[in-house]
């Protein structure tokens, strides 16, 4: 008479780091899904206001809780992956993670090929769900409980050997892999406050992002007219900003980017020379096409004015976009 059947052994970490390096993802950590995490975070970030991201706060309970996106899900597969931390010699600033190839699709793309390569490898029909900041979930929260990294005084992940130029990704998963921590959830920001004395916009506030203040938010999330106060600050960025990330020593260890597709560069001429029937194409499969050309043009003025580039605003105020002439009436240009 047969005994009860043996439970499935863990999905050996050697594995998992193997399956990785043939995705190019080298760090890696694997933890059991939270049951349930810490809400002060998110509520404070709530409470400061998120402006035109109200859908931070129409899943709050769905952030807070890790294995909502798959309740039948045994273990997080962590990962970061580096982009390419060097700066372009351009005057209109981008940040780094758009220079190449849209993240989202890129790294889940990646981590779904882990999943299938795992139920092969085990003959098995695991379910899995990849996420790269492609839905509700604190991705921040859990890489730093899966020691992927501390949260730094400028809210990012920093590692000790890698800083902060990396997209976060996570594998949710029905195979029960080998819990594996990857060792760096300890602060190590210490008494520096770079990050915070750097920020033109005085953004940072006590290891938070007020994101109306925010340089990166105001380019990306923000629909409306950037305040003047704000926009004279921005030092030529027109999509995102690195200034917190540039100045952090953390980021002298930076590796290079762990794809060939997550570099690119954008020079000044070709910005001002994409038209309203070339944008699509010219942004194609980058994050950047998200924002949509009258925003990507108010960007561009904004960024001109804050560099006293003015004389060059003209065609960009001439085509009579209606967020654009908005924002430069705010700006008082006439």
């Amino acid at each position: 008479m047969s005994g009860p059947a043996a439970a499935a052994p863990d999905v050996p970490f050697d594995v998992l780091v193997e399956l990785g390096k043939n995705q190019g993802l080298s760090c890696l950590a694997v933890m059991t899904p939270p049951s349930r995490l810490a809400a002060d975070g998110l509520d404070r970030m709530l409470a400061d206001g998120v402006g035109d991201m109200a859908y931070m706060n129409e899943h709050r309970e769905l952030r807070l809780t890790p294995n909502g996106l798959l309740p039948s899900a045994r273990s997080i597969l962590a990962v970061a992956l580096p982009y390419h931390p060097q700066r372009e010699d351009a005057t209109l600033r981008r940040a780094r993670y758009a220079a190449g190839s849209d993240y989202h699709q890129l790294l889940r793309k990646k981590l779904a090929r882990v999943g299938d390569a795992l139920n092969q490898r085990f003959a098995a029909g695991w379910t899995h769900r990849a996420v790269a900041d492609s839905a509700p979930v604190n991705e921040r929260t859990l890489a730093r409980l899966a020691g992927l990294g501390w949260i730094g005084r400028n809210a990012l992940l920093i590692a000790p050997d890698a800083g902060s130029y990396r997209f976060l990704g996570f594998l949710l998963s029905e195979a029960p892999m080998e819990i594996r921590s990857a060792g760096h959830g300890a602060d190590r920001c210490g008494s520096c406050t770079a990050c915070e004395r750097r920020c033109p916009t005085a953004a940072l506030v006590d290891r938070r992002v007020i994101s109306e203040r925010c340089i990166s938010y105001l380019t990306i999330e923000h629909h409306g007219v950037i305040a003047r106060d704000l926009a004279q600050r921005f030092e030529g960025w027109w999509f995102g900003c690195d200034l917190c990330q540039e100045v952090c020593p953390w980021n002298r260890f930076a590796p290079p980017a762990g794809d060939p597709k997550l570099v690119g560069a954008d020079a000044d001429s070709r910005l001002f020379a994409i038209t309203a029937e070339s944008f699509d194409t010219a942004f194609a499969g980058r994050a950047v096409r998200r924002i949509g050309y009258e925003r990507y043009r108010r960007n561009l003025l904004v960024a001109l004015f804050s560099l006293g580039r003015l004389d060059e605003a003209g065609p960009i105020i001439a085509e009579g976009l209606p967020l654009v002439l908005a924002q430069a009436r705010e700006l008082g240009i006439p």
